[in-house]
């Protein structure tokens, strides 16, 4: 479906100000918010994206997990998400190697499984958008 976006994009704090109040005024979104200077480890980064996302179970132990509950999310019964990390510059700024593989993990696995995969390998599964927007 080429009209979903299902990107990673760096944004300027004020254009993330315009983007957000349409992601809220549209009641459609999903939309969590975290701050990338105070992750500096997986827990922390595990620790903040379970909460927000309402993760059944804890991924402390399981990168696996955390990827198939970041393409399940049925349980926040939305038809869109997103995600906004701001201060990327100071996300797991000693742990480049991390921050790296995270992202490349929205870009190969999560947002393509929204895009398109969801309803190949999921019984009525829908596509839904789902933006992650990096704020330096």
């Amino acid at each position: 479906m080429d009209d979903i976006g299902n990107k990673v994009l760096i944004v300027n704090s004020e254009d993330i100000n315009f983007i957000k109040k349409k992601l809220i005024s549209d009641g459609k979104t999903f939309l969590v918010e975290i701050n990338g200077a105070t992750i500096q480890t997986w827990e922390e980064y595990i620790s903040e994206i379970q909460e927000k996302f309402k993760f059944p179970t804890t991924c402390f132990d399981s990168v696996d997990r955390y990827l198939d509950w970041m393409r399940d999310l049925g349980w926040l019964d939305a038809e869109k998400y997103a995600l906004i990390i701001n201060n990327f510059n100071l996300f797991l700024k000693n742990e480049p190697e991390l921050k790296k593989s995270i992202i490349s993990d929205f870009n190969d696995v999560i947002l393509p499984f929204w895009k398109e995969e969801v309803e190949k390998v999921v019984v009525g599964g829908k596509v839904k958008e789902f933006m992650v927007y990096l704020i330096e």
